[in-house]
């Protein structure tokens, strides 16, 4: 059998090592110093594990709480599409009053362009005191934008 030697030195009460705690316990001489090694591993023990239960516990709070930010982002994000989708929707809306502007638009300057380029002549029947029965004029006429439905430009040649 292999024979043992026993520290009889005095264990303190100081902070040691699990490693030191450990090696007390097997080897200390005294009863009272192996008992003294057992408390210290015992409290350095519940000092580590309650340690380790806090910080497990802040993690657990924080998976929760991002967990709980993603269910609301989900939330979120699926309001955030709608109102994507009702802005697209407006915009498409407003290329098409824009488009039928434009189509009124390229409608009105044709005629303009073919009264004033395309040697279009009237006869005024009513003489005024402006416009003389044997002259001829050309009117130009757009409806849009006057509040009693024409502006009429008239050149007398």
């Amino acid at each position: 059998m292999a024979s043992e030697t026993y520290d009889y030195e005095p264990f303190d009460n100081t902070d040691h090592t699990m490693k030191q705690i450990a090696d007390a316990i097997r080897h200390k001489g005294y009863g009272k110093d192996v008992r003294e090694a057992i408390a210290q591993g015992m409290e350095s023990y519940d000092r580590t594990s309650g340690e380790l239960f806090k910080r497990m516990n802040k993690v657990e709070e924080k998976t929760d709480q991002e967990i709980e930010a993603r269910e609301k982002g989900d939330g979120n994000l699926q309001g955030q599409i709608d109102k994507l989708q009702e802005r697209c929707q407006k915009l498409e809306e407003q290329v098409n009053r824009l488009q039928k502007d434009n189509d009124d638009h390229e409608e009105r300057l044709k005629m303009i362009e073919r009264l004033l380029f395309g040697s279009e002549t009237i006869t005024v029947t009513d003489p005024t005191d402006d416009i003389k029965a044997s002259q001829s004029a050309t009117e130009i006429s757009d409806t849009v934008n006057d509040e009693d439905g024409s502006i009429s430009t008239v050149v007398i040649s």
